[in-house]
């Protein structure tokens, strides 16, 4: 028998002749491509008008203005390069020497992950403030919005190198010298910069993993503005035109925070050896080495004695702060796909969003989802006060956002069945091996929740935390419509007291039972809080699902005054 890739029959008569090939009901199908990613997201644009209580409407207008061109472009342009810079043969390669045979040590990237990079760094994602064009301060709010709306297409390339160099830039302005910020700050965020997110991390050593005090590294002095490093680094993330390190001060056990060059002062290549690529699960658009330092030029940032507190402080902080953001922006784009693939795809002559078992677990999706988004924004919020909860709620919800974020992207697989294991079909496949490495990156469950606990026994951080609890839930009494939530909020909080009674060492031995208590107590007293204030029906919708699923479990039976027995209620979460 003949097949229609022989050329023997034209493809339209065979079509025509045989019912396996004609159109069906995913005929055209493209996902969510072509929308504009902060237009859909009405939580989002929630989130914006909740925080900029004290802008001017010019200033909010064009805040939103900029949303909606950033929007518009994730869902586009920016949607087809990621694709594009993601396929065999387009990741980004180690280049050793150039074709004269001299040492070059830099990576190559595909055209499309450079034009990826360019667009995003010429909208000024990062550097906003420093375009000619912007009027305005450009506020926390705004920057980790557009970081948000980045990862909507997967750490892409883009998502990491912009935390990377959102700590770079906090360093320099924090403790680099007159003639560091003046030489290095318009090569990296210059409106003129052609080094589009070319700043990397290199901290990691073999032997010490996260633990950066064990660094083998060493710095020796060799004048008041230079240090040549020796040494070896097991993850060098996004290698550029520069980076921070750490390696320890000779002669001590002081690790110090250093700064390097690709290119020395006298246009020579620095001493650093790239080994070879690591071939990582996930976030391949950019490239991660094993690299050697042999006679690396330096310059320390900061006092020596302060090189990890300034790490944390500055380079951990900020990084966690960025993984927490990826990791619910992948799950926003995970449960739109499902959304958009479940309206479209039939069985038994009718979609699957019509079936009550698939209403309900795309509702659990974006309560989850959207419960993590909202900690998150709150939390960017106290962080920019400098309060002192945040020690806590950095390390926790980088935690907790990441791993609802796996479990978000598995059920929206789940949901697209057999497509969404495929990678021709949809961002799925990808945004989960994104995911993985967003749960490890900045501590693995069990470092981060070690150090939100850490945080946690400081009897001041951990009064802050039942204080904004308590504040929060105060006056929710006072409507009937949240007394079922209240209760639940009441009663968790009432087990996390009870845990805490037993003594530091059981709460350490359940770190990630204790933590998820922490997250969800934090979660419901946001919410109760908004809507208390505002009595918007999507926010007590959102505390009332989010305490049904505390209480009960996700898909589990269901009482008769359930959220979830609702149609028109659960419908308005899922369109949300």
């Amino acid at each position: 028998m003949n097949h229609p890739s022989s050329g023997t029959l034209p493809l339209a008569s065979v079509r025509s002749s045989n019912l396996g090939l004609a159109p069906f009901d995913l005929t055209g199908y493209k996902g969510v491509h072509g929308l504009n990613f902060y237009d859909e997201d009405r939580l989002l644009q929630k989130i914006i008008e909740r925080y900029s209580e004290t802008y001017t409407p010019e200033h909010l207008n064009a805040i939103k203005e900029h949303l909606h061109q950033y929007g518009e472009l994730a869902g586009g342009v920016l949607n087809d390069l990621t694709e594009a810079c993601h396929k065999d043969g387009k990741w980004g390669k180690i280049k050793k020497y150039d074709r004269f045979g001299e040492r070059v040590e830099s990576i190559e990237y595909s055209q499309e992950q450079i034009e990826l990079r360019r667009i995003h760094y010429e909208h000024g994602i990062i550097n906003l403030d420093r375009h000619p064009y912007w009027n305005y301060e450009f506020t926390f709010l705004h920057k980790m919005a557009l970081a948000y709306l980045t990862a909507t297409n997967g750490e892409g390339g883009v998502a990491c190198p912009l935390a990377m160099l959102d700590g770079m830039v906090q360093i320099l302005e924090a403790l680099g010298t007159p003639k560091q910020k003046e030489k290095f700050l318009p090569l990296i965020v210059g409106p003129e910069s052609k080094s589009h997110f070319m700043v990397g991390q290199y901290l990691t050593e073999r032997v010490g993993g996260s633990n950066v005090g064990e660094n083998r590294t060493i710095a020796r002095q060799i004048d008041e503005e230079k240090w040549v490093l020796e040494g070896e680094k097991w993850f060098c993330s996004n290698p550029g035109d520069l980076w921070v390190t750490t390696a320890r001060i000779e002669g001590s056990s002081i690790i110090g925070l250093f700064l390097v060059s690709r290119i020395k002062e006298n246009g020579e290549l620095n001493g650093f050896y790239m080994l070879r690529k690591k071939q990582i699960i996930g976030s391949k658009g950019k490239v991660t080495v094993e690299g050697i330092y042999e006679d690396l030029e330096a310059e320390l940032l900061g006092r020596p004695g302060h090189g990890l507190g300034n790490v944390i402080k500055y380079v951990v902080q900020t990084s966690r702060i960025h993984v927490s953001t990826s990791s619910i922006a992948y799950s926003r784009r995970a449960f739109m796909e499902a959304r958009a693939y479940t309206k479209v795809r039939t069985a038994y002559k009718k979609t699957i969003a019509q079936f009550p078992s698939v209403q309900r677990i795309l509702a659990e999706m974006q309560i989850l989802h959207s419960s993590v988004l909202w900690c998150i924004f709150k939390n960017m919020m106290l962080t920019e006060k400098k309060e002192k909860i945040t020690q806590i709620l950095i390390p926790l919800l980088k935690y907790s956002a990441s791993t609802h974020s796996a479990w978000i992207i598995n059920e929206s697989i789940m949901l697209h069945g057999g497509n969404g294991v495929l990678d021709d079909f949809s961002c799925l496949p990808r945004l989960r091996n994104d995911a993985i490495i967003n749960e490890i990156w900045e501590g693995s469950h069990q470092i981060i929740t070690g150090h939100a606990l850490k945080a946690f026994f400081r009897p001041q951080i951990q009064k802050s935390y039942f204080d904004l609890l308590s504040e929060n839930a105060q006056g929710a009494e006072k409507y009937p419509n949240l007394l079922s939530s209240l209760a639940v909020f009441q009663e968790e909080k009432q087990n996390l007291e009870s845990l805490i009674s037993t003594g530091k060492k059981e709460v350490y031995n359940s770190r990630l039972f204790f933590c998820d208590k922490l997250f969800y107590c934090f979660a419901l007293s946001e919410w109760l809080n908004d809507a208390k204030l505002y009595q918007e029906p999507i926010s007590i919708d959102f505390v009332q699902g989010l305490s049904e699923m505390i209480k009960y479990g996700k898909g589990s039976p269901l009482s008769k005054e359930s959220i979830f027995r609702d149609s028109d209620r659960i419908k308005a979460l899922i369109d949300y």
